[in-house]
């Protein structure tokens, strides 16, 4: 079972509530810029994926409680008690229903002899009320206590109780993947904010630049020494730019409040401000190493949605056995202790008792095809699972790859775009002074402060990218968020068919249900980030 798992999360999510209360984010959203591990700390405690699928997993869990209590004794204890109106029992012969079969009377020396019951009176026509009591039995009672045990059903309760395991892991892996997906999100959201902030100070340099050459030109008009259009021409410029800054401003309070959104942070406490959701950090990249082969392999190991998928082809060949068991017969044993009120006594403390034991079973011999249609469903949603866990391996092989040509790209459009903003501001250099020397025109000056504008919008742009790439790269891999996991998975699809895997994870599945212990031999703890206190990223 996975206690110690959801257990140990939810100790994250509320040391992620403490961090936030004393850093501002759970109060007022605002007074403290937020980190980057603040942010994943936050999504973490109140994501509603991840807070559902903490909920999936314990419901799975239940299952295995469910699946496995059909394997174990069930006691059932009974119990009934009935009072009946002393005049409605003599005129209905309640009484007599208390005896099923009436006391004859005979002559001394011939014993007692007992019939069925036909009527009121015995063969020598004594009422049978007198032999018993002189009122009528009004008070019945019962109590009985019942052990059941499943002896055979072909397998179908153990191969239910491996399929609520399995189930349970999957569900678990599920977790994983929706965890790294959850971290990989705010990474980007968090540094599209950052890059949002840095489009928002280059449209605010390029703005102030025209406007201090605006005000040179008006200044040289004044004085005669340009003419009206270069005054025109550069307030035209001006106000081309402003809806540019007008945009990137826009753009900038869209992305904190995604990021608030994918953080769970409050609808009433994102509009407080123009800025909603302040964030620290920079978009400072370091490179990485990285091999598409052996990012490969890793990936094939260590994604969990793989993981799931593996132990979904491994509940579906246990529903098979389910299924297959409809052809079996079912025998169960019973035992257990009976005790009720004497039927021959009026006094309720007088009882008799006694213990029964049976064994009871049935078969389906013919049942219309009832069975064969569950096995040919099973099979083929067996057949099914292989086919989805083939593409999923697939578009795994594609996540990495597509991330190993996005960090390439990124890398190459870093070393670019950082030459073209020293080329612009070179050349910006040089335009304002052959401007002020008067061999140069201010178009050449304003052509340049555009080109300048555009090389810092590209090079920080590809700075984001990069770390995009980043953590595209680390969720492709499954190594973004680091697990404590020592669990043998099995099956893979270079080593174990679904059938051997079966075979060789069955030992780890026979183990007795122990609430304390996970269902398989998994790892009990597990670390949502990495050793050194907080996810990596090329920033920390």
């Amino acid at each position: 079972m996975r206690s110690s798992l959801i257990a140990l999360i939810i100790v994250l999510f509320a040391n992620a509530g403490r961090a936030g209360e004393t850093t501002g984010i759970g109060g007022g959203y605002g007074r403290h810029p937020m980190t980057i591990s603040e942010a994943v700390e936050l999504g973490l405690r109140q994501s509603p994926t991840v807070l559902n699928q903490v909920q999936e997993l314990k419901r799975l869990s239940g299952l295995v409680f469910q699946a496995q209590a059909a394997l174990i004794p069930q006691v059932t204890a009974t119990g009934s008690y009935q009072q009946v109106e002393p005049t409605l029992a003599q005129s209905s012969g309640a009484a007599g229903s208390q005896v099923p079969f009436d006391l004859l009377a005979v002559p001394a020396g011939q014993g007692l002899i007992v019939r069925p019951n036909t009527g009121l009176t015995n063969a020598v026509g004594i009422p049978i009320s007198s032999l018993i009591s002189s009122s009528s039995i009004t008070n019945t009672w019962n109590m009985k206590v019942t052990i059941s045990q499943l002896l055979y059903d072909g397998g179908a309760a153990v191969a239910n109780r491996r399929a609520a395991r399995i189930n349970e892991d999957a569900a678990y892996y599920t977790l994983r993947d929706t965890v790294d997906t959850l971290v990989e999100n705010i990474r980007t959201q968090f540094y599209q904010i950052i890059l949002d902030r840095a489009l928002v100070q280059v449209q605010e340099e390029s703005v102030n630049l025209l406007r201090s050459q605006l005000d040179d030109q008006q200044s040289r008009y004044e004085a005669g020494t340009v003419p009206q259009f270069n005054v025109l021409q550069a307030e035209s410029q001006l106000q081309n730019q402003i809806p540019q800054l007008i945009s990137a401003q826009n753009n900038y309070r869209i992305s904190q409040v995604t990021l608030a959104k994918t953080l769970g942070i409050p609808a009433d406490r994102q509009y407080v401000t123009d800025e909603p959701l302040p964030v620290v950090g920079s978009l400072d990249t370091t490179p990485i190493k990285y091999d598409l082969s052996e990012a490969l392999v890793t990936a094939r190991a260590n994604r969990p949605s793989l993981k799931a998928q593996r132990s979904n082809i491994l509940a579906a060949v246990e529903n098979v056995t389910v299924a297959r068991a409809g052809w079996q017969p079912t025998v169960n044993a019973q035992a257990g202790l009976e005790i009720e009120e004497n039927p021959f006594s009026n006094n309720m403390r007088n009882t008799v008792n006694g213990w029964f034991f049976g064994v009871n079973g049935q078969w389906n011999i013919f049942d219309g095809g009832t069975t064969y249609g569950k096995f040919k469903s099973a099979k083929a949603q067996l057949e099914e699972s292989k086919v989805t866990f083939d593409d999923a391996v697939r578009q795994v092989e594609l996540d990495v790859s597509t991330a190993v040509d996005n960090l390439r790209q990124a890398q190459e459009t870093i070393v670019a775009s950082k030459k073209a903003v020293d080329v612009s501001l070179e050349s910006l250099r040089l335009a304002n002074e052959r401007l002020a020397a008067g061999t140069g025109t201010q178009l050449d000056v304003l052509n340049q402060q555009t080109q300048l504008t555009t090389a810092r919008s590209n090079y920080f742009t590809a700075e984001f990218q990069y770390i995009s790439a980043v953590a595209q790269f680390q969720f492709a891999t499954a190594t973004e968020v680091k697990y404590n996991d020592q669990f043998n998975d099995g099956y893979h699809p270079k080593t174990l068919s679904p059938k051997e895997s079966q075979k060789a994870n069955r030992s780890q599945l026979d183990s007795p249900l122990d609430a304390d212990k996970p269902a398989t031999k998994k790892a009990k703890k597990i670390s949502l980030t990495p050793p050194e206190g907080k996810i990596s990223t090329p920033n920390d």
